[in-house]
C-alpha cells in the first residue's frame, strides 16, 4: 500500500485519514518525496523508514504506531525513521505534537543523518517516544520544543560536539524535554548547543525519590537580569542555561560543559577559580567557592573535545520550576579550611612539623616559623611552595615530615605563616615543642632503692611520688643528673613518679610508674 503512495513522488506522499500502513521488522522503506500523514503509519522494531524528502508533516489526529498498538500485551518500540540527505538542503518536520498539553502524534524513533540539518517546522513541537540518534548533522528546534521519552527519559545517542540539538542563540529558544527522570536514571544528558559549532550540554541527576520531567535549553550571552538588562562578558562563559521542571522541590546535581572559545577574556585567565552561578531573584547571579573543573568534558557520546570544560554543582534545597545558570570565575582571596598544624621533637637536634588543608585557594607559599624561649619574636626557618598549580586545590592536601634542625635546651614555639597571591597573610595555631630530654628510673622493679637519671634537663626538677590511690608520699627537688632515692619504708606496690619544671610548676615533664617489691 505504501508503494502506491510513493508513486506520486512529484506531488508528495499523502496518507489518508483512513489508511493503516505497517512497516514490518524486516522492511526497509525509502521515501523520496514529502510526506503528509493524515492516518496511521505503523512500524515494528527492526523496520527502517529512510526519508529523503524535504518535509514530513503529521496531522494532529495522525498516528505513528508500533507493536503495542496492535497487541497491548507487548511493549512498543517501533521502527527507525531516518532523515537522510538528498541534495544539499535541510529537512523539516512538522511533528504536530504539543509539549504543553502533551498531546499529538509522536515518532517511535528518529535518526538524524543530514549534514545540512533537520529543522522543526513552524507552529509544531516534536516528540520521540524511544530513541533519538545522531548519525550526521544537527536537529534544530527553530524556536519549538522537542520531547524525548514517554514516561521515561528515553535515549539520545550518537551526539557529540559535531552533532547535537540546537536550541538557538536567542533568549526565546526551544526546549529539550526529557520525561520522568528518577534517581535510578543517574546522569541524564541534554546534548544541546546554541548553534552549530557551539556545543554546550547540560546534565543532571535527580536526587529526589519521585520522578520529574525536566526541560533545558541554552542561549548566547549572560544578561544582568538573566533574560534582560546589560550583557556581562568579562568573567563569564558567554552562555546561559535555562533548566525547568514540573515540580518545585528538585534536589539535583548539575553538570555544565562549555568550549574554551565561548569564554570571556577574564574567565579564561581565572578558569580554575570557576563555578556554576545561579540567578536568584532578587539578588542576581550568586557567588560560591570555586569547584572542580574537569578537562576534557565528558558529556558526549563521541570523541572528547580537548578544549571542553565541565563544572558541577549540587542544589540540595531545590531549584524552583524555572532557573538560569551560567559559569563565572572570580579571583577569590586565599582561604584554607581545616588547617591542622603539628610540631614535635624526634631527636636531640630535630623537630618535625606537618600540616594538612582540606582545601586551598590562591596560596603563594608557606613559611615555617619558630621562636625559642629566650627570643622575642618569630622568624622564618623554612619556605615551602604549594603542591598544586597556582596554590589551588579543592581536595585534601598534606605537607608532612618537614624537619627543622633545632638543638636547644629549652622550649621552642612553632607556627605556620601562610601567604596568599593576593597579599593576605594568616597564621596557624602556635605549637609548643620541648627540648630533648629524658628521665630514667632504675632499677625497676626495686626494693625501695632506685636512681633517677636526668638527661638534657639543666634546671631543677620537682619530683612527686604517689601511690595508686593518689596519696602523696614524697616530694623532692632534683638538681643532679643522677640522684639516689631511698624509699625502703614504703610498703610493696605500684607508685607513680611525676616530674615538673621548677621554673614553671605547671609544666609537666614526665610520668614514670615504678614497682616496689619486698
Amino acid at each position: 500500500m505504501l508503494a502506491a503512495y510513493s508513486a506520486h513522488a512529484q506531488t508528495g506522499v499523502s496518507i489518508p485519514a483512513n489508511a493503516d500502513i505497517m512497516a514490518h521488522k524486516t522492511d526497509t522503506i525509502a521515501i523520496f518525496s514529502d510526506v503528509q500523514n493524515h492516518g496511521r503509519f505503523g512500524s515494528m522494531k527492526g523496520a527502517v523508514v529512510m526519508f529523503f524528502g524535504q518535509k514530513w508533516k503529521n496531522d494532529e489526529t495522525s498516528l505513528l504506531t508500533d507493536e503495542h498498538d496492535y497487541n497491548d500485551t507487548v511493549a512498543g518500540y517501533g521502527g527507525n525513521f531516518r532523515f537522510m540527505q538528498q541534495g544539499s538542503s535541510p529537512q523539516y518536520i512538522y511533528g504536530a505534537y504539543n509539549a504543553s498539553t502533551r498531546s499529538g502524534p509522536s515518532f517511535p524513533n528518529i535518526s538524524i543523518n543530514n549534514p545540512f540539518g533537520v529543522f522543526l517546522d513552524d507552529l509544531s513541537d516534536l516528540k520521540v517516544r524511544n530513541t533519538l540518534n545522531f548519525e550526521n548533522g544537527h536537529l534544530h528546534l527553530n524556536g519549538w520544543n522537542l520531547v524525548v521519552g514517554d514516561l521515561s527519559p528515553g535515549i539520545i545517542s550518537g551526539y557529540s560536539d559535531k552533532r547535537f540539538i540546537v536550541t538557538g542563540a536567542n533568549v526565546g529558544g526551544g526546549f529539550l524535554y526529557r520525561e520522568h527522570i528518577t534517581p535510578q536514571d543517574k546522569q541524564v544528558i541534554f546534548p544541546i548547543g546554541t548553534k552549530e559549532g557551539s556545543y554546550s550540554p547540560l546534565a543532571l541527576q535527580n536526587l529526589e525519590f519521585t520522578s520529574e520531567d525536566f526541560r533545558a535549553r541554552v542561549f548566547d550571552n549572560v544578561y544582568r537580569n538573566a533574560t534582560s538588562g546589560s550583557i556581562l562578558s568579562g568573567n563569564n562563559v558567554l552562555k546561559t542555561w535555562n533548566l525547568a521542571n514540573n515540580a518545585n522541590s528538585s534536589n539535583v546535581f548539575v553538570w555544565l560543559q562549555h568550549e574554551a572559545k565561548d569564554e570571556g577574556p577574564a574567565f579564561t585567565l581565572l578558569r580554575e577559580f570557576s563555578f556554576i552561578s545561579l540567578y536568584r531573584n532578587p539578588g542576581g547571579w550568586d557567588t560560591i567557592p570555586p569547584g572542580t573543573v574537569e578537562n576534557p568534558g565528558k558529556l558526549t557520546a563521541g570523541p572528547l573535545s580537548l578544549s571542553s570544560y565541565t563544572n558541577t554543582r549540587t542544589f540540595p534545597g531545590g531549584l524552583g520550576t524555572n532557573v538560569y545558570f551560567t559559569k563565572s570565575a572570580l579571583f577569590i582571596p586565599r582561604a584554607i579550611s581545616s588547617l591542622g598544624f603539628n610540631a614535635f621533637r624526634v631527636s636531640l637536634r630535630m623537630v618535625e612539623t606537618n600540616w594538612a588543608a582540606s582545601r586551598e585557594v590562591n596560596i603563594l607559599q608557606y613559611e615555617l616559623q619558630r621562636r625559642r624561649e629566650n627570643e622575642d619574636s618569630f622568624y622564618t626557618v623554612k619556605v615551602l611552595s604549594p603542591k598544586t598549580p597556582r596554590g589551588t586545590v579543592n581536595t585534601g592536601v598534606q605537607y608532612y615530615t618537614v624537619p627543622d634542625d633545632n638543638f636547644y635546651d629549652n622550649w621552642t614555639y612553632y607556627r605556620l605563616k601562610i601567604l596568599g597571591l593576593d597579599g593576605l597573610i594568616t597564621y596557624s595555631e602556635i605549637r609548643k615543642v620541648p627540648w630533648f630530654y629524658e628521665i630514667k628510673v632504675s632499677p625497676n622493679p626495686n626494693n625501695g632503692l632506685f636512681y633517677v637519671s636526668l638527661y638534657g634537663l639543666h634546671k631543677a626538677v620537682r619530683m612527686e611520688m604517689y601511690d595508686i590511690a593518689g596519696r602523696l608520699h614524697n616530694t623532692r627537688i632534683l638538681t643532679d643528673n643522677n640522684t639516689r632515692i631511698q624509699m625502703s619504708r614504703l610498703p610493696a606496690g605500684s607508685y607513680v613518679l611525676v616530674f615538673y619544671d621548677m621554673e614553671d610548676k605547671s609544666k609537666l615533664l614526665d610520668r614514670k610508674q615504678i614497682i616496689i617489691l619486698k
